[in-house]
């Protein structure tokens, strides 16, 4: 099959690499020179594609096209994957059109995939989320922490097939756009609440003069009950790196659309604020603070490092208002 990949950042790029290496026939395309270059060196000059219309004979077509927040309201900005569904159903009208599924793989609020797919008249549309860490893209690319599609049958049996050559990963197929666009949210903003939930511990043990050696103690105690085995995330710096704070933002701002109260993640998002404001994110990359190992998530030795080095006591916050 022969892919093609709108927008070739950091989700987009690695999702050319990773159908790449299996075998299939890539392109990408993207609006800045060096994007299409880096593409061009990597997959050779045919791979880089200088035309929208080029996409026309492909299989399936992945827009994998940044959704940043607003700067004011922190909503996610659909401006670019917006513009981008117009000129493609302009093409599929206009030329000789091949393409069997187009492919949200941006994360976008849920209810954008159903309106963005009403504007193809004869090509599905499906959602395919990325879930990746900043350190370890090209890792969760080539061997996924989760592949989770949803849309209508016929497009989620293409997906089956495209996505034949990564097994192992846990699998979510739905036959909702929605569910899908939630569950990425869902999954990022757990993340949220339980970093700002810990840190609000840890700034809380601070306060009544715990000795950090013991707050390690408690951590590693709290994961031998079964029900909280995954629970431990590691305090000490704010959540700033890549999609946690921005999904958080986004998701705010569509429940507050919908007239949603959402006072655990408010809190999450102020708590994050502060410790962002007082001592910054967490300097040790993600991926080293925690060992997962038998069902468990435990503090690997640089976290317990780092907290127990630490030296400015995390702030004890007040009420957002």
């Amino acid at each position: 099959m022969k892919v093609a990949v709108l927008g070739c950042g950091n989700v987009g790029f690695n999702t050319l690499r990773a159908f790449s290496t299996r075998g299939y026939q890539v392109y990408g395309y993207d609006p800045l020179p060096q994007m299409r270059e880096r593409v061009a060196e990597t997959f050779g000059s045919d791979a880089s594609l200088t035309d929208l219309t080029d996409v026309a004979t492909v299989d399936a077509v992945f827009m994998c096209v940044p959704t940043d927040p607003l700067p004011l309201s922190g909503a996610a900005d659909l401006t670019i994957i917006r513009s981008l569904v117009r000129e493609l159903s302009i093409i599929e009208s206009s030329t000789e059109w091949s393409v069997s599924v187009v492919v949200q793989r941006s994360t976008c609020p849920p209810g954008t995939a159903a309106q963005l797919a009403a504007s193809f008249k004869r090509t599905l549309f499906a959602v395919n989320p990325s879930f990746l860490s900043k350190e370890t893209q090209w890792e969760d690319s080539n061997n996924p922490p989760r592949i989770a599609y949803g849309g209508p049958e016929q497009a989620t049996k293409i997906l089956d097939r495209l996505y034949e050559e990564f097994p192992g990963s846990p699998r979510y197929v739905s036959s909702s756009f929605e569910a899908v666009e939630l569950l990425k949210y869902v999954e990022n903003t757990i993340d949220t609440v339980l970093i700002s939930l810990w840190n609000e511990y840890l700034a809380y043990a601070d306060a009544i003069g715990l000795d950090r050696a013991y707050f390690v103690e408690l951590c590693s105690a709290i994961i031998e009950r079964d029900r909280f085995a995954t629970t431990l995330r590691v305090p000490g710096g704010a959540f700033g790196k890549w999609c946690l704070p921005k999904d958080l933002k986004a998701l705010l701002q569509s429940f507050e659309q919908h007239g949603v109260d959402a006072q655990v993640l408010e809190g999450a998002d102020a708590t994050n604020d502060s410790v962002a404001a007082t001592v910054g994110e967490n300097p040790v990359p993600t991926r080293n603070l925690l060992d997962l190992a038998d069902g468990r998530t435990r503090l690997a030795p640089v976290a317990q490092d780092f907290l127990l080095k630490a030296t400015t006591p995390l702030p004890r916050g007040g009420k957002r208002g």
